[in-house]
């Protein structure tokens, strides 16, 4: 047995029942005094005087770490990420705003990846946003085609849910002018009714982008393992596992090369180029849970909608500005039904994204008719994104235990975007965590990244001051304490993972997951939130080794 000490380490409180519920206690109200923390093969032994204890009882090579009064927060659990599509983002063009803050700059780092590759190769990007640009526009096919006429250029929206194509990724695609739109996709024209290179939604599919090699998807992963680690998350849920994904973490895992824990969802109901996985998954015998500590399945995504800065999100309300635009929903309710049931009954947890409120109730509509109900109460289902419920919603996830799975990090970076699509009266209502807590919701924070950046902090900043990066505040009523932000992201994580027994907190039986900082942070984010932006831990620790 291998058995470490951390001396003079001040540990997050965080107050527990026998039931283990994050909400049945209030959130931590700060740390202790400087204490010993004893781990052994990878969790927490025991802290306090029964750590002190131990120190004189264990074998000669036990190792200590004096940690010099510092503050030690549980490992951050990212809720919702695409670890594999982060790491293939640090490979492709760089076209976020902060890099490219321009169409002409945009094409201007397309024009130099272009120079570096063959006729004919691909030229991938992510990251724009035609709302965060001067001219408020997105780089268009006539754009794209001056710089790249050679190469098949396709850019994704930092959403995910749009490409940006030039006409020699069509002509590969095999997509000409008269292309029809799909059921839960479009091919977006101009005035003229001529295709623009905008692709939204399902009418990805059609468009050939190649998926990453082997080689190139472990080289990326691994650039997103050094991110992740640096930013204090030691857990991180892939919203979308893809079977190339699986089998690079089954590699890793096998190999001890992971440094950060993985849990997994599969796509349940083929969409935008990701297949079926439902059927596959029931054939295999697996249910929630099947796996490790390092890698273990929780269930089933399901996505309902796109994005609400793209305005692909199915709102009751046209957007602000139109009459008659609403968004698009992916999924026929009735396929949605047989879904959820199947899933259910085979002991598959649902993640349904759903952005749009009315997406929210398609979700709701789904579940209740299912005759699964009973089930979904019991299995901590989630409403991933979550960002525009209502409060006859809001009081359905209460009533049905339903976890409320806030992309809470896009107030910092997607808020802006957010208040043009619905207006001032609307956007107050956005990722309503207050609202959440007062109804005794479970909620987490996440960043969906590569949507937007994966650190934690600008989640719980945004969580704590609603403000968007150009100040803007969405809804200063809905703010929530440091305490309270820091908790989204460790014990309510957590539970929403099936694991309040082993993570989320530094308690004995808990993962020695370990991020460390000089300063307090919930004393910081009360006095200074602004400077929560700039924290970044002095190490990190998973299962008691330190990987960053």
């Amino acid at each position: 047995m291998t058995t470490q000490f951390f001396t003079r380490a001040r540990l997050l409180e965080a107050p527990r029942t026998p039931g283990g519920h994050p909400l049945a206690a209030p959130g931590p109200s700060g740390f202790t005094e400087p204490t010993t923390l004893a781990a052994r093969d990878g969790r927490i032994l025991a802290t306090g005087e029964a750590a002190e204890a131990h120190r004189g009882r264990v074998p000669a090579g036990a190792s200590a770490t004096d940690l010099g009064g510092a503050f030690v927060l549980p490992g951050f659990v990212e809720s919702h990420g695409h670890p594999t599509s982060f790491g293939s983002s640090l490979l492709d063009v760089d076209v976020r705003p902060g890099v490219a803050p321009s169409v002409d700059a945009i094409c201007k780092a397309v024009a130099e990846r272009v120079a570096s590759v063959e006729p004919g190769e691909w030229v991938l990007g992510r990251g724009w946003d035609e709302t965060a640009l001067p001219e408020g526009l997105y780089p268009t096919k006539a754009d794209l085609d001056a710089v790249a006429p050679d190469n098949p250029v396709v850019l994704t929206r930092t959403c995910g849910h749009m490409y940006a194509c030039n006409s020699a990724a069509f002509a590969v695609s095999g997509i000409t002018e008269d292309v029809e739109d799909p059921a839960g996709g479009r091919f977006v024209r101009d005035a003229a009714g001529r295709l623009t290179g905008l692709v939204q939604e399902d009418a990805k599919t059609f468009i050939a982008k190649p998926d990453p090699s082997t080689a190139d998807l472990e080289r990326g992963f691994a650039l997103a393992q050094d991110r992740f680690t640096a930013w204090g998350v030691t857990t991180v849920n892939d919203l979308i596992a893809t079977p190339a994904a699986m089998r690079m973490y089954t590699r890793m895992n096998a190999s001890g090369d992971l440094r950060v824990r993985l849990r997994p969802w599969l796509y349940a109901v083929a969409l935008a180029g990701y297949p079926a996985m439902l059927e596959a998954a029931i054939g295999a015998g697996m249910s929630s849970g099947v796996g490790d500590d390092m890698v273990r399945l929780q269930g089933m995504k399901y996505q309902l909608d796109g994005a609400m800065g793209g305005r692909t999100a199915p709102v009751s309300c046209p957007f602000h500005g139109s009459e008659d635009d609403h968004g698009i929903l992916t999924h026929d309710t009735a396929k949605l039904v047989d879904s959820f049931r199947t899933s259910a009954q085979a002991g598959l947890r649902m993640a349904i994204h759903a952005i749009g409120d009315a997406a929210i109730e398609q979700a709701f509509d789904a579940l209740a008719a299912s005759g699964e109900l009973d089930w979904v109460k019991e299995n901590r289902i989630r409403i991933e994104h979550a960002s525009f419920p209502t409060a006859d919603h809001i009081a359905r996830m209460a009533e049905w235990n339903v976890i409320a799975s806030s992309s809470i990090s896009f107030i910092h970076h997607l808020g802006d975007s957010y208040a043009q699509a619905l207006g001032p009266d609307r956007v107050a209502r956005v990722f309503p965590h207050r609202s959440y807590l007062d109804a005794g919701v479970v909620s987490v924070g996440n960043s969906d990244i590569p949507v937007t950046n994966g650190n934690p902090w600008e989640g719980i900043h945004g969580a704590v001051t609603r403000r968007t990066r150009t100040g803007q505040v969405l809804g200063a009523a809905e703010a929530i304490t440091t305490a309270e932000a820091i908790d989204l992201y460790t014990r309510q994580a957590a539970f929403a993972n099936c694991e309040e027994d082993r993570a989320g907190a530094l308690a004995p039986g808990m993962f020695a997951d370990l991020q460390v900082y000089e300063e307090n942070p919930i004393a910081l984010g009360d006095t200074d939130p602004d400077a929560l932006l700039e924290l970044a831990p002095e190490s990190v620790f998973l299962a008691g080794k330190q990987v960053a």
